[in-house]
């Protein structure tokens, strides 16, 4: 028995209601799959493919098993323009995300839950103001900074088929991936 989230359509934006229920936990795709490099189609809410307050419940229970603060359906392998973002009890699903404005820069490490250990150096902008639809369809804007904004700006990117790979200097993938490969025979080794 696990939990589903059920978003505020209030503010989507504050703590979620937690109902129990049996939720599916998905598979995630892995890091060769073609899907992780297509733009996914807009999610129409007039004929929705899937049940979206059901479907975003099972992408944030399939983040929290993964230890993720984000996760896109197409991570999953389903073609759906949505992703969800959060942290302990408090995750947010975005249908249809857009970026309206960027400010400033920042510079850290980032990882992916597709490309599992690969920590790679990642410029984004340090805070954005967004647009998306809640579950129920409604638009809404918000703004970012922190965590929250390069959260979102790499999920939005799996909407748009963009790996987070593609986004540093081939010398820097390269280490990277050489770092991740000494790090997992070390944990062959033990």
């Amino acid at each position: 028995m696990s939990d589903i989230i059920k978003f505020d359509t209030e503010d989507s934006l504050t703590q979620a209601t937690v109902t129990p229920q049996e939720t599916k936990i998905f598979n995630l795709v892995s890091e060769e799959h073609p899907i992780l490099r297509e733009v996914m189609p807009e999610f129409n809410f007039d004929n929705p493919p899937v049940n979206p307050n059901e479907f975003a419940s099972a992408l944030v229970e399939t983040c929290k098993h993964y230890h993720g603060y984000g996760l896109s359906a197409s991570q999953c392998g389903f073609k759906h323009r949505v992703f969800v973002m959060g942290h302990d009890d408090n995750y947010v699903a975005f249908f249809n995300p857009k970026l309206l404005t960027t400010t400033g820069e920042s510079h850290i490490i980032e990882g992916c839950l597709s490309f599992p250990l690969l920590g790679l150096h990642i410029t984004r902008a340090q805070l954005i103001t967004v647009e998306y639809h809640d579950f129920t369809g409604t638009k809404r804007e918000a703004t970012f900074s922190g965590i929250s904004a390069r959260c979102f700006q790499h999920e939005l990117d799996h909407m748009n088929g963009i790996v987070y790979t593609q986004r540093v200097k081939p010398m820097a993938l390269q280490m990277g991936v050489k770092k991740r490969n000494k790090m997992l025979k070390n944990l062959r080794i033990k």
